[in-house]
């Protein structure tokens, strides 16, 4: 019998530039996303995705001369611009955490901090809020939500709320008023005469907000 001669090794097949960019892209985001949640370091996230959207470019034109497949590629690149376009609307709050969470302030003092979240249900409860006695002329209230739902909650002893909302992608609702669509923008002007005045700066990414009297 004869010796028959090896067969040839098959040589292993190359990751797609697609998959390694990916693999890649999140190991960034998740180490900057620790790194910004702990404190470590504040991270400028309005940059992060124009790095992000360069780099997918750069894939893309090695791709295309060494004439390897590029839809993975141009699938990232299209993410990538989404969530670029929707940075641009709104600031995205990517250190808020994550799941559903309510902020129930009961003093003017205690709504002086920015309510984040990153992704899920935030419902900020504003009806212990007190109305009457010695309250400032006018109270500024930010609250942000990056994926998911934000409901605000205002107390019925508190005629004069002045809103702004806006949305990435998504739905407003404003006291029963509905938007929706890619980029709406809502404003509630009031005149009152007397205090207190809220003025709600509320806004999400991708999702909706909604303020209602509870």
């Amino acid at each position: 019998m004869s010796d028959l001669p090896p067969a040839p090794q098959t040589p292993p097949k190359p990751v797609p530039a697609g998959r390694l960019l990916l693999g890649v892209l999140l190991v960034l985001l998740g180490l900057g996303w620790l790194l910004d949640t702990t404190g470590a370091a504040d991270l400028d996230w309005d940059l992060i995705l124009p790095i992000g959207l360069i780099l997918v470019g750069i894939a893309l034109s090695i791709a295309g001369w060494q004439g390897r497949g590029r839809g993975g590629l141009i699938a990232i690149g299209v993410i990538l611009t989404v969530a670029l376009t929707i940075g641009t609307v709104v600031r995205i709050p990517l250190g808020g955490g994550i799941g559903d969470r309510t902020e129930r302030p009961r003093t003017f003092e205690a709504v002086g901090d920015r309510f984040e979240l990153a992704i899920g249900k935030l419902t900020v409860d504003l009806r212990d809020l007190p109305a009457g006695g010695e309250v400032p002329t006018e109270v500024r209230i930010d609250a942000a939500v990056g994926i998911g739902q934000l409901v605000v909650l205002v107390g019925s002893d508190i005629p004069c709320v002045a809103t702004h909302a806006e949305a990435g992608v998504g739905e407003i609702v404003v006291f029963g008023e509905r938007e929706g669509g890619i980029g709406p923008d809502h404003r509630t002007e009031v005149v009152c005469l007397g205090p207190p005045v809220l003025n709600l700066d509320v806004s999400v990414g991708l999702g909706q907000v909604e303020v209602r009297r509870g």
